[in-house]
C-alpha cells in the first residue's frame, strides 16, 4: 500500500514471521548458538523462554531451518492435547506409519525410530511451542519420553519454548523431576534502544530502502512505545509508515509516531457508567430528531479520520 512511496519492494514490518527479515542481535545470536549446541550435543531437555513478542517463534524457525538436513524435527505448535492426541501428532510429524490407540502403539515404533536415527548419526528434536499451556499429565508423559536413551547417549532432545510463566510452572513441586532434567535454558530479553534502531534499519534495508525513513527522534518514540518488543515495534512502524505516506512525508518524525501511538494505545481512564451532566447543551425548543445515519460511523473510520486530522 505504501511501498512505492518509500521506494520499497515489500512491506518491512509485517507481524507474520518471515525468515527473510530475520535480524539477529547479540541476544538472539547467543540464544541461537546455545540452543544449537544443546541439540547437536544431545543434551536432552532444553528451555527457551521470553515474554510475548520477544521473537521466540522467529528464532526457533531459524533453528529448524539451520537443522534441516542434520536433525529430525517435529514442532508441536499448541500442546493443549490429550495424551493420545499428543502421541498421534508426534507420530505424524516424524512420519511414523502407525495408528495410535494405546501407549505401546506409539512407544515401540518411536523407540525404533530413535535407534535408527542414532545409527544415521542424526539427532532427533521434539519442539513444544507455547509450553506454558501444557497440562500436568502431559508434562509427565513428556518427561517419561526422555528416558528413551542408550546408556551413554540421549536419543531424544525435547525443546520447550514458552512464555516467562513456564519457569514458574516448572518450579512447582510436582514438576521437580522434570525441572532437574533441563540442561540448557535461555531467556530472551526485549531489545534496548540501540538494538531497536538497528532492528528497524535492518528490516527497511531488506525491504529495499535507500535511506533512513525513521528519524532518530522517531526511533526513540518507537522504543518508548514498544519497550523493545519486536512485535510492538512492527505494529507502530507499519502504522506510522502508512499514515505518513498519506501526507507525502518521506521521512517519519517523532510527531508522526507519537500521534499514531496515541491512537492505538488503550484508554486506561475509568469513565462513569452514566454521565453526571446532560450531554446536550441547553437549548430552546425540542432537540432535532437524529438522522438515520447518525451513530453508524465505524470505529475504523473514526480512527482513520482522527489520525488524518492529527497529522495535518
Amino acid at each position: 500500500m505504501y511501498e512505492s512511496h518509500y521506494g520499497l519492494n515489500k512491506k518491512p514490518f509485517q507481524i507474520t514471521t518471515d525468515p527473510t527479515f530475520l535480524w539477529l542481535g547479540a541476544k538472539h545470536r547467543e540464544a541461537l548458538t546455545t540452543l544449537k549446541y544443546g541439540v547437536m550435543d544431545n543434551k536432552g531437555f532444553l528451555l527457551l523462554t521470553g515474554d510475548v513478542g520477544t521473537g521466540k517463534t522467529t528464532l526457533i524457525n531459524r533453528l529448524i531451518e539451520d537443522f534441516k538436513d542434520k536433525v529430525y524435527t517435529a514442532k508441536i505448535p499448541d500442546p493443549r492435547l490429550t495424551k493420545y492426541d499428543f502421541y498421534r501428532m508426534v507420530s505424524r510429524y516424524f512420519k511414523l506409519p502407525i495408528e495410535v490407540r494405546t501407549k505401546s502403539d506409539f512407544i515401540d515404533p518411536f523407540t525404533r525410530f530413535l535407534s535408527d536415527a542414532q545409527q544415521e548419526k542424526k539427532s532427533v528434536l521434539l519442539l513444544i511451542d507455547e509450553a506454558q499451556r501444557l497440562k500436568q499429565d502431559l508434562m509427565e508423559e513428556i518427561r517419561l519420553l526422555s528416558k528413551l536413551e542408550y546408556q551413554d547417549t540421549k536419543l531424544l532432545n525435547i525443546f520447550f519454548v514458552g512464555q516467562n510463566e513456564f519457569s514458574n510452572i516448572l518450579l512447582q513441586p510436582e514438576n521437580r523431576a522434570l525441572m532437574r532434567r533441563i540442561t540448557i535454558t535461555y531467556n530472551i530479553e526485549p531489545l534496548d534502544q540501540t538494538e531497536t534502531g538497528e532492528y528497524i534499519r535492518h528490516r527497511l534495508k531488506v525491504a529495499g530502502a535507500g535511506y533512513d525513513i525513521f528519524s532518530a527522534g522517531a526511533v526513540e518514540e518507537i522504543y518508548d512505545f514498544s519497550n523493545g518488543f519486536p512485535r510492538q515495534i512492527n505494529i507502530i512502524c507499519d502504522l506510522a509508515m502508512f499514515f505518513a505516506s498519506q501526507f507525502e512525508q518521506r521521512t517519519i518524525s517523532r510527531k508522526v509516531v507519537r500521534q499514531c501511538r496515541e491512537r492505538i494505545s488503550f484508554d486506561t481512564i475509568k469513565r462513569p457508567e452514566k454521565p453526571q451532566q446532560p450531554i446536550y447543551p441547553a437549548a430552546k425548543g425540542p432537540l432535532p430528531a437524529p438522522s438515520k445515519s447518525a451513530g453508524k460511523q465505524s470505529p475504523l473510520t473514526k480512527l482513520s479520520v482522527g489520525i488524518g486530522v492529527a497529522l495535518l
